[in-house]
């Protein structure tokens, strides 16, 4: 999931299908691509959005799709800054991409491994990535890395500060890290499971962790400030730079959009809803069909969501691998790549 930074919109992938929501819960657009979304990212202010999958997608707030760029890999995350000026995408080759909002290659860097999940400044020149080979990686737009440090396992969790001053990561050997963007490690947090997520607020004031069926929410000491609780496994946070909407998706056991706030008078002034995204759900549904519900508890252990994190990055359908296959194919055939430029 992705949030604009006032809270007013959210974004969100569940299985084959994109949904785009409001404030209140409602989805005011949604629609499916080739193969199961892998990561979705929206501009700051909300103008573009960014879905990474079997292809790379850029859609407009009102779900007009922009363009697609194809390629003989998988897509496996998606960041933009302001304005979608830069849109920066990770992939299963090795590589981190970056195009304009018109769909130009700006440049490529051959990081050697895959990217599970990445973040970007809001002026588009700073990029961190979290990867398969258990490393953060700090990038400077067009000069390629600047720092990295490793971690005990696989990297599945980045947040970035807008000013790109403060890095956390999340990794599957159930800690979270803090860095700031001169690559000093302010400190490691032990979580219970594996951390697929992580959000920052501005300065990183508070720092958000996705772990078991645990939002964890820290300091920028480290220290615990609140656990939030759900009934199945906590897959995905974002938050707004001000703290004052944090987002919660869940997985396993627990299907659902959860939208929180700081905010008192929003507080008192309205019910608490969920809103629930099926993900095969078909493509006719209308904002109405979101329902309110309480989902049952899973058993999954740490070691089960780690294995099932993996798998479902692994996961992509027969047929929209065959039919890329032959896209990809013909676009070698008739349009020759480029080398990496950095």
């Amino acid at each position: 999931m992705a949030v604009t930074q006032d809270g007013s919109a959210i974004v969100a992938g569940a299985g084959l299908m994109v949904y785009f929501l409001d404030q209140q819960g409602d989805v005011i657009w949604k629609t499916a691509v080739g193969s199961r979304v892998n990561g979705v990212g929206i501009s700051p202010e909300g103008s573009r959005i960014g879905v990474a999958a079997d292809k790379l997608y850029l859609f407009d707030r009102e779900g007009n799709l922009l363009w697609a760029e194809k390629t003989t890999f998988v897509y496996r995350s998606v960041a933009l800054s302001s304005n979608g000026m830069y849109v920066v995408t990770g992939c299963d080759n090795g590589a981190v991409y970056i195009f304009d909002r018109n769909k130009k290659q700006l440049w490529d860097y051959d990081m050697g491994t895959d990217g599970y999940d990445i973040a970007i400044s809001e002026n588009g020149r700073k990029i961190a990535i979290g990867c398969d080979d258990q490393g953060v990686y700090y990038l400077n737009s067009r000069e390629g890395e600047s720092w990295s440090y490793g971690t005990g396992k696989c990297v599945e969790g980045i947040a970035l500060t807008l000013d790109g001053r403060f890095v956390a990561a999340g990794s599957l050997d159930r800690c979270v890290y803090l860095s700031t963007g001169e690559g000093e490690h302010l400190w490691k947090y032990p979580t219970e499971n594996a951390v697929l997520s992580t959000a920052l607020t501005n300065e990183a004031n508070r720092v958000f962790a996705a772990s078991g069926r645990t939002v964890y929410v820290l300091d920028r000491a480290g220290a615990e400030l609140q656990k939030i609780a759900l009934a199945g496994r906590a897959e995905s946070v974002a938050v707004t730079p001000d703290g004052s909407f944090l987002v919660v998706g869940g997985g396993e056991g627990d299907r659902s959009i959860r939208l929180f706030t700081d905010d008192a008078t929003l507080i008192g002034s309205r019910e608490p809803t969920e809103a629930v995204l099926d993900e095969v759900e078909p493509l006719n549904q209308t904002a109405s069909d979101v329902t309110v519900l309480s989902s049952s508890p899973d058993d999954s252990t740490g070691t089960a969501v780690e294995t099932n994190a993996r798998a479902r990055a692994e996961e992509v359908p027969i047929a929209s691998q065959v039919l890329g296959w032959v896209e990809n194919i013909i676009s070698l055939l008739f349009e020759p790549q480029e080398d990496f430029l950095a």
